[in-house]
């Protein structure tokens, strides 16, 4: 480990012995002295060390420094539907991926005719592609996917690393992904958790048809945003660009071949699972009850069975080794390790609602809703640009929810909407999410440079996720 590692590991452990031999200090109780001391430790770890193997020690500690028993806790974790849920989708998410679709849809987008001849028209499209792609498969392969298309282009056009214009595609391809992942749950386990915290505190059930009815619009709006940073902002020369992409585009989508067997069992085998999610909420007799009943973690997994079991030409559309290659397992470890603390640390016999509640109730009670709002918003945009998306909206709902549900005032759905849908919006640092990491490691964007353009983007996202999306979740999630 390097040394700020060190540093960071070590003070996580200091944290974690002061808490567990303090006497309790009102209103904690012994069991909540030794939750905050495992949530911290933790929240280091994950800062300074690593959200992946950290999120299998947190869930070892809960057990070790007796929080709850073993079966417990890996029930609350590991079981988790949740985790289910997204080991099911990444699944869907290989399959599209092997099949080829994602690089047809891709091409078909850059291949347009009215794009022809239109440099920033070919761009819109192009990153409206990753916007959608990346709201249904996850934002590091759709990075990881968009990359392997347009890095050969940008080689073979001359561009160099370093330049303005390949930083430019290159940095909004990872943007335009994190985007995405706030119109749809599907495969983006945030808003999966959003969706069970808020049907656990508040007894609301937001529905899949309701999350994409608020992130779609959003997720478009924030789209139009990064075009219009790109173009008014950056401001890249992009000459060579409109000399030579239109021939290379050409070349490089006459290879694609007509879709095969494969690719549309595959494409209907997905979509019959998104069929699934959407009717509970459509109210059809007899089929929207039932759905319901079955949750959002089972049709994926039949789904994916059914990619194993069905074969075309002797071979399984899935294996269960490319299925298991697919899972991102330190996203599997952060959500089962997020999930473990979220079973616990809302426990009234800890303390810690009552903490929380009485040092932020009498702000929220006194305050102007809005103010509220504002703060959650800056507090989570800010620190979701330096550390986990995930580890910064747990932080900040874990504080400002109980407060808010215990004053009655605003309306606490739509906070918990905003306050998880903002902290996708990670720009500036390579240590912010996976997609800033892998762009910065590629060697095509310098650190200096997404800094700099993210920063300035910091403002803008926090008024329309404060005074855009608070607004019309409220509408949206009404009582």
């Amino acid at each position: 480990m390097k040394g700020i590692q060190w540093v960071g590991g070590g003070l996580g452990i200091v944290v974690l012995v002061v808490f567990l031999l303090l006497p309790p200090l009102e209103p904690l109780t012994e069991l909540g002295m030794k939750t905050v001391g495992v949530f911290l430790f933790t929240v280091l770890w994950w800062v300074f060390v690593d959200t992946g193997f950290s999120s299998f020690v947190c869930i070892a500690l809960f057990a070790l420094v007796g929080i709850m028993g073993p079966r417990e806790v890996f029930a609350a974790s590991l079981g988790s539907w949740l985790v289910i849920f997204l080991i099911g989708c990444f699944g869907l998410t290989e399959a599209i991926r092997l099949s080829g679709f994602s690089r047809r849809f891709a091409f078909w987008f850059l291949t347009r005719p009215f794009a022809k001849g239109h440099p920033w028209l070919l761009l819109m499209l192009f990153f409206l592609a990753v916007t959608i792609m990346g709201a249904f498969m996850s934002t590091t392969v759709t990075t990881i996917l968009f990359m392997s298309l347009a890095v050969p282009m940008l080689e073979a056009m001359g561009y160099k690393k370093g330049e303005r214009f390949p930083a430019m595609i290159v940095m909004g391809i990872a943007w335009a992904a994190a985007s995405s992942f706030v119109m749809t749950p599907i495969g983006h386990g945030s808003n999966l958790m959003c969706m069970d915290w808020v049907r656990r505190d508040l007894g609301y059930i937001i529905s899949f048809p309701g999350w994409l009815a608020v992130g779609v619009p959003l997720g478009l709006l924030t789209y139009f945003l990064l075009m219009g940073t790109f173009r008014f902002i950056v401001r890249p020369d992009v000459s060579r660009f409109s000399a030579m992409a239109g021939d290379y585009i050409r070349r490089e989508a006459e290879t694609i071949e007509p879709m095969k067997l494969k690719e549309k069992i595959a494409l209907g085998v997905f979509f019959g699972v998104v069929v699934c999610w959407i009717l509970p909420g459509m109210g059809v007799p007899g089929v929207s009850g039932y759905l319901d009943k079955m949750g959002f973690a089972i049709p994926p997994l039949i789904g994916v069975a059914l990619l194993c079991i069905i074969r075309v030409e002797n071979q399984p559309l899935l294996s269960f080794r490319q299925w298991m290659t697919g899972v991102e397992w330190g996203a599997i470890a952060l959500c089962a390790a997020i999930m473990a603390i979220g079973a616990v640390i809302g426990k009234p016999e800890t303390g810690i609602p009552q903490l929380l509640t009485g040092a932020i109730q009498p702000i929220v009670a006194n305050a102007p809703f809005f103010v509220v709002v504002l703060v959650s918003v800056v507090w989570v945009t800010l620190q979701t640009n330096i550390m986990s998306n995930l580890v910064s909206a747990t932080l900040v709902y874990t504080v400002m929810m109980p407060a808010v549900i215990a004053a009655g005032v605003g309306n606490p759905v739509a906070l918990g909407f905003s306050i998880f849908a903002a902290c996708h919006y990670a720009f500036c640092l390579p240590s912010a999410t996976t997609v800033t990491a892998i762009v910065i490691g590629s060697g095509w964007v310098p650190v200096s440079f997404m800094a700099r353009y993210g920063f300035i983007l910091i403002v803008p996202i926090v008024l329309i996720f404060a005074f855009v999306c608070y607004p019309f979740a409220s509408f949206v999630y009404s009582p």
